[in-house]
């Protein structure tokens, strides 16, 4: 019975051994991580098992309890969680598992509660090597850390008014046609596991990172290019080519995409793409591939104020300007000169005679917003692969030197060879219009808006015909004074004349209103009597007569001619009282005697 009694004690005191001895506390902020020593090995998974065999245990002790485990079978290391930073993510690289199938860099993803079920990730089918998600930041996970290792890495930041572009590093090999993968919807590439199983494809994606927005992103699988990280780049990205496309006042957005359907090769077709729906003003590349979009210069356009975060990789926006322009031919001088759009313009030079002429000419012009495509097709832009905001102004300078220069080159050419010297400054005023018409034809043509045509001043580049054109610009000052001189002497006279006819004319009225009053005070007869009277004082009468005929002397005194003008007068009278009759009215009769009395006078 003792001995029974000592055996049940020792039994009881060796368990509690075993049990305290046996005990695990895992401390807060750490796991424990079990090894087995005996026992037989895992014939699958060699470095750690999820089978509770020889060897690292797949499962951990959880933080801040007590377990325990057989004393002398099982070891335990306690390590720290793993804290991720806020600010940065966690990539997670497997140690053990199954082999991923050829071609395939990064792990497929299994449930396993962020990795912190090991035992989950074995059993679930976990592949070894990196895995395709992440750990977000500020956080803690309760890992197995001879299962994963975890590497913390940057988030990928986007600053705002900049876009990222993306490659995928692992996925499906895109077709050769193809320079963009196929687009997989993955929250902004921060679920690789989306990406990878809706079938995402290596290489260049369509879809862009926005600006001002940090991302998740496992940089085993993307590789983000952004400002930040552009230099590194050896595609010729730039940090130009990150910015959004903003489309200033005064000009328009000409839209030249780098993907699309093949463009018709027929040389009758259109040589700008036709508007495509439903993309977003280009927002959305795979949603305009999908709809059959050509690749090459839109109808479509980025009208002024307009900003869109496009990919620099599928589009390029050249600014044409829709203000007005204001074009001169004239020398250029300076690199910043050749950035203008009349770069190509030179001063205009005329032979005419053997006499060089160079004249000074400005034009006006505006490019409509429907017209800007077409002048980049046909005039061409830059030559790089690479897209975003181009301020190349070669397209319109172009187009300025071979339609508006050449029309303007050839108008002068034609009239230089047909003229003098003479004819061409005497018609100069001409020319101009002549211009006008055919510069406005010439760009109408192309859409585009002639508003203004200037010539300006001459100057003959030989001195002795600058010194014979002032003799006769002398000459022709001087013929136009005297002719001036002239023409006012002839108004002069005619001013005179005038004045003259209006002075009788008052004067006639005058003695008309005299003649009359006094035919209303004495009567017709009377003031016909007073009026011969008046006109006899007024005769002149010899002063002095001396011998000779004393007939001479009487017809010479005017009392002779004074009976002679009186008995016509009478004569007169009763002809027209005759004529009339008694009855006439005293009017007709004061009439009649005032025409008598005029007659006389006269007479």
């Amino acid at each position: 019975m003792i001995t029974t009694i000592v055996i049940l004690v020792l039994l009881a005191a060796g368990a509690g051994y075993v049990g305290v001895i046996g005990r695990v506390v895992v401390p807060p902020g750490h796991v424990g991580i079990v090894r087995r020593r005996f026992g037989p090995s895992d014939p699958v998974f060699r470095r750690v098992t999820p089978y509770d065999k020889r060897g690292l245990q797949a499962r951990v002790l959880p933080t801040n309890g007590s377990s325990w485990l057989v004393p002398g079978l099982y070891t335990v290391e306690i390590v720290p969680r793993v804290d991720i930073p806020e600010g940065r993510i966690g990539v997670v690289t497997a140690v053990e598992g199954r082999s991923r199938p050829a071609g395939q860099p990064l792990a497929r993803q299994v449930e396993c509660d962020n990795f912190q079920d090991g035992p989950g990730f074995l059993l679930g089918g976990g592949e070894q090597g990196r895995q395709a998600n992440t750990l977000a930041g500020g956080q803690s996970y309760y890992i197995n850390t001879m299962l994963f290792t975890v590497e913390t890495e940057p988030r990928t930041y986007v600053p705002p008014g900049t876009v990222g572009v993306v490659e995928a590093r692992a996925g499906g090999i895109r077709p050769p046609h193809r320079p963009f993968g196929r687009h997989v919807e993955c929250n902004s590439f921060q679920d690789g596991h989306a990406f990878l199983s809706g079938g995402g494809e290596q290489g260049r994606q369509l879809a862009i990172l926005g600006g001002g927005a940090y991302y998740d992103i496992n940089p085993a699988l993307f590789k983000v290019t952004t400002v930040a990280n552009v230099r590194e780049s050896r595609d010729g990205l730039t940090v130009e080519s990150l910015q959004e496309i903003a489309i200033p006042i005064g000009a328009t957005g000409v839209v030249v995409t780098l993907d699309g359907a093949e463009p018709p090769r027929d040389g009758a077709a259109e040589t700008v793409a036709p508007r495509v729906e439903g993309h977003g003003s280009f927002r959305l590349p795979w949603v305009f591939l999908a709809a059959g979009g050509r690749r090459g210069v839109q109808q479509e356009t980025l009208g002024e104020g307009a900003v869109c975060a496009l990919n620099p990789w599928f589009v390029r926006v050249m600014l044409i300007p829709t203000r007005l322009l204001i074009l001169e031919w004239t020398k250029k001088t300076g690199a910043e000169a050749q950035r203008n759009y009349d770069a190509e313009l030179e001063q205009i030079t005329v032979t005419i005679q053997g006499h060089r002429v160079n004249v000074e000419m400005k034009q006006s012009l505006q490019i409509p917003e429907k017209a800007a495509p077409v002048l980049v097709s046909q005039f061409g832009g830059t030559t790089s692969g690479i897209g975003g905001l181009s301020h190349n102004p070669a397209p319109v300078q172009r187009f300025v030197e071979r339609v508006l220069g050449a029309t303007v080159e050839s108008y002068f050419s034609e009239i230089a060879a047909a003229a003098t010297i003479q004819e061409f400054l005497s018609r100069y005023a001409e020319t101009r219009t002549d211009l006008t018409a055919q510069v406005r034809n010439a760009l109408l043509v192309w859409g585009v808006e002639a508003k203004g045509t200037t010539l300006g001043e001459f100057q003959p580049e030989d001195a002795s015909m600058n010194e014979a054109m002032k003799r006769e610009f002398l000459a022709e000052m001087n013929n136009r004074f005297l002719m001036a001189k002239l023409e006012g002497a002839g108004t002069a006279d005619e001013i005179d004349e005038i004045e003259s006819r209006k002075d009788r004319r008052r004067v006639a009225m005058q003695l008309e209103a005299e003649l009359q009053a006094e035919i209303d005070a004495l009567g017709p007869e009377n003031a016909a009597v007073i009026r011969i009277v008046r006109e006899f004082a007024q005769f002149q009468v010899p002063e002095y007569i001396g011998g000779g005929d004393m007939a001479g002397l009487v017809q010479a005194l005017p009392m002779a001619n004074m009976r002679d003008i009186l008995g016509r007068l009478r004569e007169l009278r009763s002809d027209h009282q005759v004529g009339r009759g008694t009855a006439a009215p005293m009017l007709d009769q004061k009439a009649g005697f005032q025409g008598e009395a005029e007659e006389a006078a006269s007479e």
